[in-house]
């Protein structure tokens, strides 16, 4: 699993694409958001941060708390994100569907079509911290209406 030297109290934020990434964009992805929070830094403090490339449709952020990721630093890696989105056309910010798992398989599903689907398995969308992303990041549609 991704960020295993962070603590289950780290910050993590989730970006999807609208639509699946290609091995080539994720390569990609992987190396430019490394680079990112290499040099990510709040009110001139660097971050222990870290990236991942979690799947075909999502990424992560990821920083401890011995540095506060401040509004402006949460600003610089929304900007990054459009940015890069633009350069390879996805959007990350479509927040009207969620990553679902169907035979295997992932896909995009309508967010107003998840309670059509009880059990299906899903990737939750706001997990804030490491913990809730190791513990909740997967699970089913009915577990998400009741967390």
């Amino acid at each position: 699993m991704a960020f295993e030297n962070f603590s289950n109290e780290a910050r993590v934020w989730l970006y999807q694409a609208n639509r699946e990434l290609t091995e080539l964009e994720r390569t990609y992805l992987a190396k430019q958001l490394s680079i990112f929070v290499d040099q990510w830094s709040a009110h001139g403090k660097k971050l222990t941060a870290d990236s991942a490339v979690l799947d075909e449709y999502r990424l992560a952020i990821c920083a401890e708390g011995n540095v506060e990721a401040s509004g402006c630093s949460i600003d610089a890696s929304v900007r990054f994100m459009k940015e890069i989105g633009a350069e390879i056309g996805a959007d990350f910010f479509d927040r009207m569907k969620i990553l679902i798992e169907s035979n295997g398989e992932k896909k995009l599903l309508p967010f107003l079509n998840l309670r059509e689907n009880p059990e299906t398995i899903m990737y939750h969308p706001a997990v804030v911290t490491l913990k809730d992303l190791r513990e909740k990041g997967k699970l089913t549609v009915n577990e998400y209406f009741t967390v």
